[in-house]
């Protein structure tokens, strides 16, 4: 009976140093916004983006920006005329209009 009140004692003092040193919760998602660099079709960098959109067809590809999504645009040549396109998280190309 002399051990029960030092073993809580030590018991609650394990739980709480365990507690201290778990991370506070910060409400924000962990998620990413594009799914993870190098899973097939996908387009996670300016140049797999640039060679998505070459493979479609296009040419001639200027102002290539990632949006805040994940998803690129650009302005590429198909057909000799210059077009708007935007390249998905998957790795699909669209065509826009302008």
């Amino acid at each position: 009976m002399k051990l029960v009140l030092p073993t809580a004692a030590s018991l609650v003092l394990f739980a709480s140093l365990a507690a201290a040193q778990m991370p506070p919760a910060t409400g924000k998602s962990t998620t990413p916004a594009a799914p993870p660099a190098g899973m097939p079709g996908s387009a996670q960098t300016a140049t797999s983006a640039r060679t998505q959109i070459e493979a479609s067809g296009y040419t001639n590809i200027k102002e290539l920006k990632r949006r805040d999504d994940g998803s690129w645009q650009a302005l590429a040549t198909k057909n000799d005329t210059e077009v708007a396109v935007t390249v998905d998280t998957s790795g699909g190309v669209t065509q826009m209009s302008r």
